[in-house]
């Protein structure tokens, strides 16, 4: 009834039924799988009530939902991604994030379950609603160094515009201006300080 396609490898179509509306298929190899197709067989079709949730597990883990087919959506691209965390990408129903990767010979399940179709979809949007919810994870988590690192640069130039103003302004002449001798003393000396001790602005107010 259903039968899969790994990029650059022949079709299989080899499930075995293990249960009632379950079926289940190995896939050899599974560190070189980045995409799999699954699709129904020429002269299957699957009734608008139902749906079949397909599945993906590597060995010694729990299966975890890919997508689903229909018989309005008879074929589906998965794709395998390997990011070590389930926050790290925006995904949609037809994409997964696994917590490990397969190894080159660790072989893969690919497991089907035809189920009422309201159940599948309501498993499809807690799906997307978990990724939505890590991605969000994701974007807060990114912006906060952004922002403690701009108020950190922020500090550190006034700091060096303070110490240029501190050193120059026992220079000025008429109209509050300073000889561009002056600022090349002072940028030497800022520039030995900061190779003798490059945390001295610290010390600064």
């Amino acid at each position: 009834m259903f039968g899969v396609i790994c990029a650059g490898r022949e079709a299989q179509t080899d499930f075995q039924q293990v249960d009632n509306n379950k079926y289940g298929i190995q896939i050899q190899n599974g560190g070189t799988v980045n995409h799999i197709v699954v699709f129904l067989l020429p002269g299957a079709t699957l009734d608008p009530t139902v749906a079949a949730s397909v599945y993906f597990q590597l060995p010694g883990t729990d299966f975890q939902l890919l997508g689903a087919l229909s018989s309005s959506k008879p074929s589906a691209i998965f794709k395998l991604k390997n990011t070590g965390s389930l926050v790290n990408d925006t995904l949609d129903p037809d994409e997964m994030v696994d917590e490990g990767a397969p190894q080159e010979q660790v072989p893969i399940s690919i497991g089907i379950s035809i189920e009422p179709i309201n159940t599948v979809e309501q498993q499809l949007a807690a799906l997307k609603a978990s990724r939505d919810s890590n991605s969000a994870l994701v974007s807060a988590s990114a912006v906060k160094p952004t922002v403690q690192n701009s108020q950190q640069t922020a500090v550190l130039a006034n700091k060096i515009i303070q110490n240029a103003y501190n050193y120059l302004s026992g220079f000025t002449v008429n109209n509050n201006m300073v000889s561009m001798n002056h600022f090349n003393d002072w940028w030497s000396k800022f520039k030995s300080k900061m190779a003798n001790n490059p945390s001295f602005l610290d010390n600064l107010d």
